[in-house]
């Protein structure tokens, strides 16, 4: 491994100039960059795993040319097999097959080729599979932690290079260069961050030919005109570690990611005013005359009407049932029969979308009916009507005839993984014929069909579930790729596929308490919060979000390739790390949940923070927006800024209110976790209660929910265990002080 100092010249984007220096592995290097008048200045020290570096740059003339300043790390001996990676962007160098396809992209294959065809992306940020020569250049904000690296499998080894976000006002550049005809590749930290020549682009192309992703757009990033007698220093780390596999390596990433940038989160909008927030204006809203809780509120669009599973559809009426006994309720369960009723066909199969008497399939052709379906959707959806039917039984509703109808959809996912082995990603729910295979984004129908063993005592539908988290495992997790969750990135690397597939091991280990299920779990664990913002990214001054304060710590970014960070995870609230956290007794587990949970309300447009919109149009209460914009994947303009409408965090926030508690206590660990936008302070704690004050510092009345557990009993809470919490309302700036006891909390004062 090498070390180099380098300046470069631009004429918009165009490299014309380098100077380029090598330096010292340890101790102080200086270097004179004549083209550039500036003196270099670089300062090493290592420790162990750890190389610490400061580079200082002090110029002695104004330079007419705008340019700038990288540290680069070159790998010698370099092989296309390393696994490249940038969280929340680049998994095994994105390394698929790409295509130019307009968005909304749906890539068929070929019949014969539907379980062979090797995966697809459209044309973002990827290193070739095939060409000697490639790269991949990024903006800090276009990951979730400003670090880039790589894991040789071969030689076990992980390297792992951070550097800050930005210095001063400018933002830095994070670059993989590869050849592979010189056996090199470099990593580069850069100041300001310019991608050369071309840059990643989400959007209509200037020559009006469409709408597409487009990593080969004209770059408009600029060098910077460094005036005489200007400094500028930062700093880098470096990590070069052991790692048995890519499980040690993602672990050994998330144990150290906050070397360099880390952030905080402040008490703004409790749980309970944005869930209410969010209830209130589904109730005028969302709900549709046939009977249904829409997925939005743009009802000409048939993918607003209904969706299953993904965006809400069928998700969506799970808190009201939980939380709710009036219309609300009523409505819920309206929702539940109206799918079971009215959307499932022959063989099991739910439609993917529906509007207006038509079932429209999932190839994005809105203008016929269609077969197609993003199998993902119905194993979400088989999954939360699982857990529906389970509260309304406990809720003395019989719904014996819908429990066939469900067992019927289970049976679907049986039938199609015993004929092909796998279970795709597309299929045609007349023929049952795996359209588009090979990817993880159904990977929750192993929850789902775990579930469905619980509570239909079937052996068939548990073995299901056993193999095809085995097959997961080992095409998939094990190799470092989640991907093809969202019905719109092709195959692209995605948080939602993580996290569901996450949600499977959870939910496999609490069925059958077998210890291969806890450590796929873990492993996955550790890919899924890569795509979690482990910072604070300093948006532009007169952005809104900065106006805001908005923080990104927590946030989620969607996938590699829409770049946008977003208010939780799509479309979970994540319970099943606080069940993780349970099975291990890792406080690190409720450590990131506390980040994922509490950041979604700071977006919830309520009364007194409405969230203002790039269409100068104030979001109405109730509404949240997907995006949070930490990359320029849309423009350097939407930096910081938030778009209108209606979408599925709304559904996320929701589960959120009714899945994660306000406050957690665990007796068998003495755990006490705050996860709500509240304070709460032990004053006492004994082996059979807990004296806790509580203040609510926000300017909102709410509802503290809190769950008491005891951890070391594994199936105390399960699922629906809403109603075994305390719900304790608290009057905006309020402070209270309660005993809260072992036995369910019952008994506090």
């Amino acid at each position: 491994m090498k070390f180099y100092l380098s300046c470069s010249g631009y004429e918009r984007s165009i490299n014309i100039k380098k100077q380029r220096y090598e330096v010292a592995s340890s101790g102080n290097s200086k270097a004179w960059f004549s083209d550039f008048f500036c003196q270099g200045n670089v300062d090493i020290k290592t420790e162990k795993e750890q190389i610490c570096g400061r580079i200082d740059v002090s110029f002695s003339q104004t330079l007419s040319t705008p340019s700038g300043v990288a540290f680069e790390m070159e790998i010698e001996d370099w092989s296309r097999e390393n696994y490249v990676f940038a969280p929340g962007a680049v998994y095994n160098g994105n390394r698929f097959n790409c295509k130019v396809l307009a968005y909304p992209p749906y890539n068929a294959v070929e019949k014969e080729k539907a379980l062979t065809e090797p995966g697809t992306i459209t044309n973002i940020p990827h290193l070739s599979k095939e060409e000697n020569y490639s790269k991949i250049q990024l903006r800090s904000g276009d990951m979730t932690t400003p670090a880039i690296g790589f894991y040789d499998e071969n030689k076990k080894l992980g390297i792992l290079l951070f550097g800050p976000q930005e210095v001063g006002e400018d933002y830095t550049g994070f670059s993989i260069i590869e050849n592979l005809e010189h056996k090199t590749a470099v990593f580069s930290l850069s100041l300001p961050a310019v991608r050369e020549e071309v840059k990643y682009f989400f959007g209509e192309r200037r020559d009006g030919s469409g709408f597409y992703p487009d990593a080969r757009t004209l770059s408009d990033d600029l060098g910077k005109c460094f005036e005489e007698g200007e400094k500028i220093a930062f700093d880098f780390h470096i990590y070069q570690f052991e790692a048995e596999n890519l499980s040690q390596f993602y672990s050994y990433f998330n144990n150290v990611r906050n070397c360099m940038e880390t952030g905080r989160l402040t008490n703004v909008v409790p749980f309970y005013t944005a869930y209410k927030a969010i209830k209130d204006k589904y109730q005028v809203e969302n709900f549709m005359e046939e009977g249904y809780y829409s997925v939005g509120t743009v009802w000409k669009f048939p993918q607003q009407c209904f969706q299953a599973g993904w965006i809400g559809g069928g998700m969506n009426n799970y808190a009201f049932l939980l939380e709710d006994k009036e219309e609300a309720f009523t409505r819920a369960y309206s929702t539940f029969q109206f799918i079971l009723n009215n959307l499932q066909n022959e063989k099991g199969w739910i439609s993917g979308i529906y509007a207006r008497g038509i079932h429209y399939g999932d190839a994005f052709e809105l203008g016929k009916p269609g077969s197609i379906l993003l199998l993902r959707k119905n194993a979400d959806l088989l999954f939360f009507l699982l857990k529906e039917m389970m509260l309304l039984e406990e809720k003395g509703i019989s719904v014996d005839s819908y429990k066939e109808k469900i067992e019927k959809l289970a049976d679907a996912f049986v039938r199609l993984f015993n004929k092909y082995g796998q279970i795709g990603q597309f299929i045609d729910i007349n023929t049952e014929e795996i359209l588009i295979g090979n990817s993880a984004s159904s990977a929750i129908a192993v929850a789902a069909l775990s579930l469905a063993f619980h509570c239909f005592k079937a052996n068939k539908y548990l073995k299901t579930a056993e193999d095809l988290g085995e097959y997961y495992y080992v095409n998939y997790v094990s190799q470092g790729i989640l991907n093809g969750g969202p019905g719109e990135i092709c195959q692209a690397p995605d948080s939602e596929s993580a996290f569901a597939m996450l949600e499977g091991y959870v939910q496999l280990y609490e069925t059958t308490k077998e210890p291969r299920w806890l450590k796929y779990a873990k492993e996955t664990f550790e890919i899924a919060i890569t795509w979690v913002m482990s910072y604070d990214f300093h948006f532009p001054s007169e952005s809104t979000a900065s106006k805001r304060k908005a923080h990104t710590i927590g946030t989620v970014f969607a996938n590699a390739q829409n770049k946008h960070s977003a208010p939780g995870i799509c479309t979970l609230s994540g319970n099943c790390i606080l069940k993780l956290y349970r099975f291990t007794k890792d406080s690190r587990y409720l450590d990131w949940l506390f980040l994922i949970s509490h950041s979604i309300t700071q977006y919830v447009s309520v009364k007194n923070r409405a969230v203002l919109t790039l269409e100068k149009l104030f979001l109405p209460y109730g509404y949240v927006n997907e995006r949070v914009q930490t990359s320029d994947w849309e423009g350097k303009e939407t930096i910081g800024e938030f778009l209108y409408g209606s979408n599925w965090p709304e559904v996320t926030m929701m589960l959120t209110f009714a899945e994660i508690p306000s406050v957690y206590i665990d007796f068998s660990n003495g755990i006490v976790k705050c996860f709500d936008h509240i304070a709460c302070h032990i004053k006492e704690q004994e082996k059979t209660y807990v004296l806790a004050e509580i203040c609510n510092n926000t300017q909102y009345d709410t509802i503290v929910n809190i769950l008491v557990d005891e951890s070391d009993y594994i199936d105390k809470i399960k699922h629906n265990y809403y109603s075994t919490m305390l719900h304790i309302p608290m009057k905006a700036g309020e402070k209270i002080t309660k005993y809260i006891y072992r036995d369910g909390g019952k008994n506090c004062d």
